[in-house]
Formats: structure tokens, sequence, C-alpha cells
């Protein structure tokens, strides 16, 4: 899962998550489970130990403040276990004054040796901060300090109407199923409680950023069986109801049903059955509970079956007809609309984003320009040509026109991104002086919607790392249109992205043939391909060289790209500054 997905951090955070709850649950509870620190501990331990192997991650466990929490979560189980000895010795329970104080006397060593190393270490920068996708999660999307964060639609916080949209009855089913999971008796109360603990987050996190709406699904699913398995149950035992039958089997899960001539506050003999069988109940002092002692309980210590008189409701054939007929007149249309509704959805998702239909002269066409655009740099161009275009669709290039891409649609290493801003944003013959040693060719996008209305971020990201590109100016205001958007600002009008997007199309506008010749455009004009002229051979030759590849570790496949040694390809700003 850690090679192949970045979202392990949240697997590994949310499981941490559930460990930490389910032992306070459990000390609410006057319980203590040995089973949860071997759980966890085989968890992190051996999880952590084969994520270290993947080259990208490498330390950051123990480093990145992202990923700490799951260790301070190892430690803090480890802690509770060795008050587990001290309370045993001293017969006390779980939740009582004495143990209290052992916990509070143990953690309080902890906590100063804790503090006591992150005083050594956080001088040394041992401690990496966190990313700029993590704080976009708890600050507006747009203020991360990050150009390259804020400039992703996707991370746009979600509404209600998001939720309907891509979970539709399930998102209504999964919000009635929370007060259900806090009240259903269930013998795995950690199965339930990680569903509680899943959905607060899931919903949290998906209401800051809509892409995360995909954390969400598989607990509303959870959430929308849970709910309608408790109705399908309850519909089927008003059919097939037989009390002595129900009564064994609340004996047998250590409830106490009510007789009829029962009560709730009914005197004296409803305060003594109370008492016993709370007696029967309580667990031993200095005891565990294993699995073997689990029973049917909730989260909250309130038994609703007894409160609404369950196994006291009619019984009667024609009445639980009724109630049948009544739920599945209800159901049945509601599965109708959620099955033709995904449907719709997954044929929508799935559409091909490189092909679509349109209208002209009355006419319905197929758009085919991205997709035939790609297939012209793989037939028409050397194997080993080097394409320009923005980030976003880099991997398309790779993919489909089988071309080295400067960027292939990862946002990992901003400043390379932010190189690639710099490039497009600058005025013509300086861009071009870039662009030979690194390039053979550059792509536009040149429909609505393409390239000229990213250019603002390209230049915001670019100016990030390369203050030059917009002196005084860190939003980048002056780099744009005027206010009717029919004319393009001094810095736009000079851009290598303006006079490639607008060469003659707008009036006056043309690229210089030394720099920059144009060798395709497509068939309605959403992409145009420059060829770039004078391209430095020595600079590609050393880009080629095996022996200039920095890998990690040494033979392996993971080797970021190094730019070439010429003096306009040298001026790299500050790490620190970056």
């Amino acid at each position: 899962m850690v090679a192949a997905w970045g979202g392990y951090i949240f697997v590994l955070n949310m499981v941490a998550m559930h460990a930490g709850i389910s032992s306070m649950v459990d000390w609410a509870r006057n319980t203590y489970n040995p089973s949860l620190l071997r759980a966890y501990a085989l968890f992190y331990v051996v999880g952590t130990a084969i994520a270290t192997r993947v080259p990208p991650v490498g330390m950051s466990p123990f480093r990145s403040l992202e990923q700490l929490g799951a260790l301070v979560v190892l430690l803090f189980l480890c802690g509770l276990q060795a008050c587990e000895v001290f309370r045993a010795r001293a017969d006390a329970e779980v939740r009582s004054r004495a143990n209290f104080k052992i916990r509070m006397r143990a953690f309080s060593v902890m906590a100063g040796v804790g503090a006591l190393a992150i005083a050594v270490l956080s001088p040394t920068g041992y401690f990496g901060p966190l990313t700029a996708r993590v704080r976009a999660l708890f600050m507006k999307h747009t203020r991360t300090g990050n150009p390259l964060v804020d400039s992703v639609a996707e991370h746009n916080p979600a509404d209600a109407l998001a939720y309907l949209q891509y979970l539709n009855i399930v998102y209504i089913m999964w919000v009635f199923s929370i007060p259900v999971q806090l009240i259903l008796p269930t013998p795995n109360l950690y199965a339930i409680l990680f569903l509680l603990v899943y959905s607060c987050m899931a919903y949290y996190f998906s209401t800051r950023m809509v892409r995360l709406l995909l954390l969400a699904g598989p607990v509303a699913c959870l959430g929308g069986s849970l709910m309608s398995g408790t109705l399908t149950k309850w519909c089927f035992q008003q059919l097939f109801w037989d009390d002595n039958l129900r009564t064994a089997d609340m004996v047998a899960a250590g409830d106490t049903p009510f007789s009829q001539e029962d009560r709730p506050n009914s005197g004296a003999r409803a305060r003594r059955n109370q008492q016993k069988q709370k007696a029967t109940q309580a667990p031993a002092r200095g005891s565990s509970t294993g699995d073997e002692e689990r029973r049917y309980t909730s989260l909250i210590p309130f038994d609703f079956r007894k409160e609404i008189k369950m196994n006291r409701w009619p019984t009667g054939k024609k009445q639980a007809t009724l109630i049948i007929s009544a739920t599945i007149c209800t159901v049945l249309p509601l599965a109708f609309v959620y099955y033709f509704s995904c449907t719709s959805m997954a044929n929508s998702l799935s559409s091909p984003q490189l092909l679509f239909q349109a209208r002209m002269g009355g006419k319905t066409i197929m758009v085919a320009d991205y997709l035939e655009s790609y297939e012209w740099l793989r037939d028409n161009t050397p194997a080993d040509a080097r394409v320009l275009s923005w980030w976003d669709y880099g991997y398309q290039i790779t993919g489909i026109g089988n071309r080295t891409s400067l960027a292939d649609g990862n946002t990992w290493n901003h400043e390379h991104i932010a190189t690639i801003g710099k490039m497009l944003t600058s005025p013509v013959a300086e861009a071009h002086s870039l662009v030979r040693h690194m390039a053979d060719y550059v792509l536009i996008w040149a429909g609505q919607g393409g390239d000229l209305m990213k250019s603002p971020h390209m230049a915001r990201i670019g100016n990030s790392v390369y203050h030059d590109i917009c002196p005084s100016d860190p939003l980048c205001q002056h780099f744009g249109f005027y206010e009717d958007y029919s004319r393009p600002k001094p810095m736009m009008r000079a851009s290598l992205l303006y006079n490639l997007h607008e060469a003659g199309r707008s009036a006056g506008v043309k690229v210089d043939p030394s720099l920059f010749q144009e060798v395709y455009s497509s068939k309605y004009g959403l992409v145009r391909i420059f060829k770039v002229m004078n391209v430095s051979a020595e600079s590609k030759k050393w880009v080629a060289d095996p022996a200039n590849r920095v890998c990690h570790p040494p033979g392996s496949w993971i080797c970021p790209g190094q730019y070439p040694p010429a003096k306009e390809t040298c001026t790299r700003p500050d790490e620190a500054r970056v």
C-alpha cells in the first residue's frame, strides 16, 4: 500500500487513532484488553519496517510530524501495559483512584523523557514540517502558503450536494447509521468503534477537500449496510417472532428481558434485579477482558430494547405483514433509484477525458484533438524527444505519446514545477535560453480553459521559488489580462505561453522562427506543438548519460532528474528558501 498510494498516511493515522480511542473507551468501561497492544504493535512494527524499505518513504515514519502520531500511540499503549503490572500488584480496578495515580506517575515520566528528546532533536532539524497538502486540511485551501496546492481545483471543500451527488441515498443511510452504531448491542465493540472513528474522520476531511470524498465511500457503504441490515432483521423479527426463543437469546447474550409483569422503575423488585444483574456482570478486580468473555454491549450504556419494550410488540401475522409490506414499498423504489444513479455516475466518471462530444453546425461531433496530438508526438518525433508542457497532462504525454515529459502530473517536486512555470511565463527570448537545455518540443493547450486560463497559477507557482518573475507581487496580479479580458497586460503579452498560444490568431502576435517553429496544430485548434530550435546538444547528451543520474538507492529505478550544468540552468534558488 505504501509503495502504491500516498494516502497510506491517512490509513496509518486512522488505525492509530482507533487504537488510542479504544483504550480510552476500555478505561471508561472499567476494562483493559491486552490484545489491543498486541494487535497494534504487530501492525506498526511490521508495517513500518516494510514501509521504510520504500525509497521515497525512508525514515519519515520517525521524522515526519504527519506520521509520528502513530509512534506516540504505540508508546502510549506500552505505557498502559506497564501500568497494568502495577495495578495488578495494587489489586485495584481499572477505573479507580489508585490506578489513576499509577497512570499519572508513569505517563509523567514518559512525557518528561519525550520532552527531553524533542528538545535535543528539534534544533538539529530532525523533525520535518507538515506538508502543504496536510496544512490545507486544517485551513482554507487557497491560503496554505503554497500556490501549487492552492491551484488544484480538487482541493475545494465539499458541500452537501456533493455528498448526495456521489453517494446518493447511501449518504442519508450513513448519517442515520451513526446513532444506530452508538446504541446497537454488538459482540465486537472495537469494530463499531472503528466505524464511528472512520466516519468522523472521513466526513471531516471530505468537507475540507472534495477529492477526499473518495475516503468517505467505504465507510458510507458500511454504514448504509448496517442500517439496511438492522432494518431487515427487525422486519423479519416481526414476522417470525418467538417470545421464548427471543428470551433465550437475550439471556445467552447477557441481557435480562422483561417479564410480562415487570415495569421500568417498578419499585424494590426492579432495583433488586438491577443490583443482581450488575453484580453478575461486573469484572473481577485485576482482571482483563478477553475475547472469550465478550458479550453483546453497546458504546452507550443504554438498553433501548427494554425502554421501547421490543419483546412486547404485536406479533400477529397481519400486523407483521403490514409492517414488512410498508418497508418493502419504501425501500425498493429507493434501491432502484440508487441503482440507476450508480450506473449513470459510473458512465460519466469513466468517460475518457481525451475524447468528448460537441455540437457544430447542428451535428454532434467527436473531438479527439488531445488524443491525436499525443499520437502525433509518438509517430513524428524522435524516441528521445523531450516535451515541455504544464504538469497537468504530462502523464498523458508519457503514457500515450510515449515521450519524455518534463513533468508527469506528480506535484511532489515543487521546485521543478516552479521551473516549468518560469519557462512558460518568462519573455520569449529568456524562456528559450532555458528551454533549449531541457526540451525539444513545447506542447500548449490552446482551447478555452486551456493554458491561458491556468497561466496566473503558473506565474504564482514559479514566483514562489523564483522571485524575479513577479517582483514585490506574490500574487502576480500584473500577469494576466485587463478587466475586459480582451487585452493582455504587458507581462502576459511578453510571455512565451501567450505568444505560443496566440501566434497567428491575435493581431500582431507571432513567434520568432529561429527560436520556435510550429509543427502541429490539432483539427479544432485545441492543441499546438512547437519545435524548439537550436537545442543544446551538449546539455541533452549530459542528461542522457547514466553516470549523471543520482539514484536512491544507487542502482534502483528511483532516479530524480538532474539539470544540465549550463550557465542558464545553474541559477538555482537557495534550498533553504524553497
